[in-house]
């Protein structure tokens, strides 16, 4: 490995890290399944959120991201589509906090299990909520047209493609766990309908905000 690469996978590494810790829609959706009390689908989740990282990212090496911003029609297909997810989750826990003793449902995820059904619609949950979510197809169309080195060897590409997936499995599988733990469980169980409805107002703001953009 030359060495005079690891300042750029330290470049990339810091940029998509402060990006994927502003709150968005991966984090409220991940965090609202772990506090309905669902660590295990809150990881999986995680893992899918991981899983469209990586496909943003080997779209953007590959040019074709680029090419998706510049076919109007495409893309804002995939906006609208995000926009209509995030506010469909949106009303869903804006109806969950209205009511007393209901836990919210977020998606099409099952009640807690132990089943591989469970942990694929969670996974699959994450998968759809990012890829839906244009501004990651501009974020690493981006990143990659100021950092990515020209004419950078073979090796280079799988390196940066294992490290986006280790970071965005790694911290959103640590929001999973995070609010997951049983102190934050008896905290959220006592503020379950004030969280649900600011959670489900910020998610409804981001999809109409998603939509209204040009």
């Amino acid at each position: 490995m030359s060495y005079h690469y690891l300042p750029i996978l330290l470049q990339i590494a810091v940029v998509y890290l402060v990006a994927a810790m502003s709150p968005g829609p991966n984090f409220f959706m991940i965090t609202q399944l772990s506090l309905a009390g669902r660590r295990r689908l809150g990881a999986a989740s995680a893992l899918g959120v991981g899983t469209a990282s990586t496909i943003w990212a080997a779209l953007a090496m590959l040019g074709l991201a680029t090419v998706l911003q510049k076919i109007d029609w495409l893309y804002n297909g995939i906006r609208i589509g995000g926009a209509v997810y995030l506010i469909y989750f949106g009303f869903k826990l804006l109806r969950a906090s209205a009511k007393r003793g209901e836990t919210p449902v977020i998606a099409d995820t099952p009640p807690p299990a132990a089943d591989s059904a469970a942990h694929f619609r969670a996974w699959r949950t994450g998968l759809v909520t990012c890829l839906t979510n244009p501004k990651s197809c501009v974020f690493w169309t981006s990143v990659f047209a100021t950092t990515f080195p020209q004419h950078a060897p073979l090796w280079f590409y799988g390196v940066v493609l294992a490290m986006i997936s280790t970071l965005s499995a790694g911290w959103y599988g640590s929001v999973a766990l995070m609010f997951a733990t049983e102190r934050t469980q008896r905290g959220y169980r006592r503020l379950r309908r004030p969280i649900d409805g600011l959670c489900g107002a910020v998610l409804v703001g981001l999809g109409a905000k998603l939509a209204a953009e040009s």
